[in-house]
């Protein structure tokens, strides 16, 4: 996946607050995505942007968990492991993409990386 995909009622987990976090994290990375899309991944706006997504992200992992484990239920270590992978990425593109060249492709691939194991 190399586009971030516009929420569907598909996507709903039936829990409000998690839709609107997972609303929330889709549109931001709308914003980052047409960022690169114009030559602006390098700007100060989008490392913001990125560091919003992955704080928000972050958070609403943990909130998840939370609620599963209220249920009695759980993530998979696998997926709890490629979420994580996920999140370290993010970070990881946050911290470089000022003062790096990151191609747009894999720009794209590390923006796009948690969606892949969230919502799909």
């Amino acid at each position: 996946m190399d586009t971030v995909p516009r929420w569907t009622p598909r996507m709903s987990v039936r829990d409000p607050v998690l839709d609107a976090q997972h609303i929330e994290l889709l549109e931001l990375c709308r914003t980052v995505q047409e960022l690169v899309r114009h030559g602006r991944h390098h700007s100060d706006l989008c490392v913001q942007r990125l560091e919003q997504i992955s704080r928000a992200l972050r958070e609403h992992d943990l909130l998840e968990a939370s609620q599963l484990q209220a249920r009695g239920q759980g993530l998979p270590d696998d997926l709890r492991a490629h979420r994580a992978l996920a999140r370290q990425q993010l970070e990881k593109l946050a911290s470089a993409v000022s003062v790096h060249e990151v191609p747009q492709a894999r720009f794209q691939a590390m923006l796009c990386g948690w969606i892949r194991h969230h919502l799909h």
